[in-house]
Parts: C-alpha cells; structure tokens; sequence
C-alpha cells in the first residue's frame, strides 16, 4: 500500500479542532477527519497518511494515520478561493497518533536516506516513495510508542503529586 505526506501550516489555519482531536485518539485511538488533498487522484483507501507541521516551528512529522476513501471533489477549504469557485480534493481520513510537537523533526529528516524527499510539500497527498515509507515507519513507531510511554509516565506522576497533596489536607 502506497504511504503519502499531508501538510500543516499553521500560518494557513490554526486547525481549531486539534485539540479535541488528539483527547479523542486518547480517549478512543482514533479520529477520522477530512483533509485536502490538492489534485491528487492517486490517494487509495487503507493508504498510509503521515502529517508534517510546517511553516512556523516546531516543524516535522506529528500525526498518521490511514485514508479512508479515495479522494473526491469540492469546494477550496480557503474562504477566498471558495468565493472564485475554485475546487479542490478531500480525502477522509482515520488518525491514530497527534502530537503537539513533531516526533521526527525536518532536521532529522533532511539525514540520508530522509533527505532525498522534499518533505516541505506543497500540497497534502503527496506520495512518499515506499523505500522511504518502509524505513519512516519503523522509526516513526517507536517515536510514537516513546511518547505515548512519556505521556503515561508523565500522568502517572501528577497523579501521585496531586494525591500526595489531598491526602496532606
């Protein structure tokens, strides 16, 4: 199955939902959602989608998931656009990890083999070529297990503080 790299700039849209979203794949271990895709056709359901943060630091990878559908036409998601009726693709897609901050950032990415793709894509959708997919995610599930360890441990720890400071009251 083909893999492909979704954009998101903050300077374009400040994704108001992203913090919701990320407590659903907490709470549940996923969110569907739907993204742009430019004028990508290529996009097949059960593809592997990686989400890069660009345009403001942090800038990396910090979010996957998988497509649900292929993608299809409508509307451009920018109001201006919108009003010319300029169209573009969506495609719907089920995240399973979301991060505040880049797990795999674009200096680690710009490394040998990483560096040969141009990750600061223009568009969402694009395809990542599947001997980089099949090194990125290996990588990219251990950085996510790592996280999801700190998060625990790190929840764990107010826990015990905030009993610590009940049980003194």
């Amino acid at each position: 199955m083909s893999s492909h790299v979704y954009a998101w700039n903050p300077k374009l849209w400040n994704w108001p939902e992203l913090p919701r979203e990320r407590r659903a794949i907490a709470r549940r271990g996923y969110v569907d959602i739907e993204w742009a895709c430019g004028r990508n056709r290529g996009i097949e359901a059960g593809s592997r989608a990686f989400f890069v943060r660009l345009g403001v630091p942090p800038k990396g990878l910090f979010g996957s998931g998988h497509a649900l559908c292929e993608p299809w036409e409508d509307v451009h998601w920018l109001d201006e656009k919108a009003q010319l009726g300029v169209r573009t693709r969506y495609v719907k897609l089920r995240l399973d990890a979301l991060f505040d901050a880049p797990l795999i950032t674009l200096d680690e990415l710009e490394r040998p083999p990483f560096g040969r793709f141009r990750w600061a894509v223009r568009q969402s959708g694009v395809r990542l070529p599947s001997s980089l997919a099949d090194l990125l995610e290996p990588w990219w599930e251990t950085r996510v297990a790592d996280a999801r360890a700190a998060r625990a441990t790190s929840s764990r720890k107010r826990a015990r503080r905030t009993k610590r400071v009940v049980d003194k009251r």
